[in-house]
């Protein structure tokens, strides 16, 4: 690569950049990449996932608040409580012919005059 990213510096400016936190902290990494960079990487990523497991905990906690135990009365109540199902009512339920549409029927649309039948 002919032109570099990295602009110019003078001895002077080289020599206050190298004393800066910046410059100390590059020539460490240069150094040992995966100690002064991957590791606390590593480390935050770690920690952070620790520390929001909270966060992710509350959800599971109000879906559980809404959920309750029934003791055993209650649900012996439930159980004499409930309507007795019949399956054929529930069918002719399901596909609408009960005693209120008892006397419908298909019937043909009328068609407007010239409109096709499309009969085959």
């Amino acid at each position: 690569m002919a032109f570099g990213s990295k602009s110019f510096m003078g001895a002077k400016e080289r020599a206050e950049y190298n004393k800066s936190f910046v410059g100390k902290y590059e020539k460490l990494v240069k150094k040992n990449s995966f100690l002064y960079f991957g590791l606390p990487m590593m480390l935050s990523i770690a920690l952070g996932s620790v520390f929001l497991t909270n966060f992710t905990a509350v959800r599971y906690e109000r879906r559980d608040e809404k959920v309750k135990e029934m003791n055993e009365d209650e649900a012996l109540n439930m159980i004499e409580n409930r309507r007795k199902v019949n399956i054929k009512d529930e069918y002719y339920k399901l596909q609408g012919l009960l005693d209120e549409h008892e006397d419908w029927e298909p019937k043909r649309v009328e068609r407007l005059p010239g409109e096709s039948d499309n009969r085959w």
